[in-house]
């Protein structure tokens, strides 16, 4: 909890027992209050008070008086429970989250001896000095997981600390334990870290699926996640609602994506030099892309566009198999799709596929993102029928894809 005051700029003293501050600049007092209380469009606060018990509560009151009076704004800290109804009794120490609502500035509707209702507008905005500082924390995550990359091996916390401190001397990395909690699949804190992710899957290519934990306290150690190693993962609550990081069943598409890449970070020759990079990375675009004739049929059998998007640069245009290639004879126009690269590594990944009616189908995962406006769009298909997609192949890639991901 005190982290989350701190976020408005504020220090909250003996955070077991208070709950509330007012701060000097700007004047305003910063609340933390229980989303259960909230109605549904956070617009109404109401509390009954009479289970309240210890010191926190005349301050409470106190600050909400000041509120009242001065004029001052509410500002909150939304706390959540895994059981309600004990905070309701009176047992506000049950398991919860702190996260501030920078949205939201409230005023006092009611406050009576027994209970009290607050009204709130969704007007706020996040302080200048947080969103700096959510700014450099978008940075310094990244520099955490370039630090268990960097030592090669499992890492403890004060290693990576260390390797931080040699590397970023300017960086304030106090918030070392929350950078490494967003980025590690299999610890259940990390959905505290990123309030907008939904899907914790780590089989959709999320880029924050960066690390996993080995160990327990003192024995904990951090390493590169590499699913052909570790497998793949999902955090979802339990019988009891408490959450729970729960490996998941390898299918078949998965079980291929593992093993590419297996191959690709354990079998490729190191690189001696500038040249020997600039020649791989030419070598996989030309992969990526589809040798010789195959993409450059393709290319005629769909005018030079994406079959999904319609994009007409060719230099971003790959040759996609729907039946994974087994030889030339895998190389029949049929048996490709012309897209775009993005789009190309969403098919071949599950998280895109083409329904029987020659649309576009997207997994859940995608949902929210700016690959949602492909669900239901018509494929641009070749003038020639003879080219169409096969329909068998694209059977078979959906369903392993939904196999794997499940529809949107």
């Amino acid at each position: 909890m005190s982290e989350a005051f701190r976020r408005y700029g504020v220090e909250i003293v003996n955070p077991q027992w208070t709950s509330s501050v007012v701060s000097e600049d700007p004047p305003q007092v910063v609340l933390s209050l229980w989303h259960h209380n909230f109605s549904n469009d956070m617009a109404r606060y109401v509390s009954s008070t009479t289970q309240w018990k210890g010191a926190g509560k005349p301050l409470f009151y106190r600050h909400l008086r000041q509120a009242m009076s001065e004029g001052l704004p509410l500002r909150v800290v939304v706390a959540t429970s895994i059981d309600p109804e004990e905070v309701r009794k009176g047992n506000a120490q049950r398991a919860k989250d702190f996260e501030p609502d920078f949205s939201l500035i409230g005023r006092v509707v009611r406050l009576e001896d027994g209970s009290f209702e607050l009204a709130f507008d969704r007007t706020g905005v996040v302080p200048g000095g947080v969103a700096a500082d959510r700014a450099s924390g978008r940075v310094k995550y990244w520099h955490v997981a370039e630090a268990v990359e960097a030592i090669g091996r499992p890492a403890r916390t004060k290693e990576i600390a260390e390797w931080l401190a040699n590397r970023y001397t300017k960086e304030d990395h106090s918030d070392l334990g929350a950078n490494l909690s967003l980025l590690t699949v299999n610890d259940v804190n990390r959905r505290h870290y990123d309030r907008s992710r939904k899907v914790w899957r780590t089989d959709g290519d999320h880029p924050r699926d960066r690390l996993f934990r080995l160990g327990k306290r003192r024995a904990t150690t951090y390493e590169v996640f590499r699913p052909h190693k570790q497998g793949h993962w999902d955090l979802q609550p339990n019988e009891a609602g408490v959450w729970e990081a729960v490996p998941l069943p390898l299918s078949a598409l998965g079980q291929a994506q593992a093993e590419a890449e297996k191959q690709a970070f354990e079998h490729l020759p190191p690189l001696a030099s500038d040249h020997d990079a600039r020649v791989w990375t030419l070598m996989a675009v030309a992969q990526r892309q589809g040798q010789g004739a195959f993409r450059a049929k393709l290319l005629e059998a769909y005018d030079s566009c994406c079959t999904i998007s319609g994009c007409n640069a060719v230099a971003v245009l790959e040759a996609a198999h729907i039946v994974p290639y087994r030889g030339e004879h895998t190389h029949r126009v049929d048996n490709g799709l012309l897209l775009r690269s993005d789009l190309h590594t969403l098919f071949d990944l599950g998280l895109l596929w083409i329904n029987q009616d020659h649309t576009v189908g997207i997994a859940a995962s995608l949902m929210g993102t700016e690959y949602e406006t492909l669900e239901g769009c018509a494929l641009r298909l070749p003038k020639s029928e003879e080219n169409y997609p096969n329909p068998v192949h694209l059977a078979a890639q959906r369903r392993l894809a939904q196999e794997r991901h499940g529809a949107s």
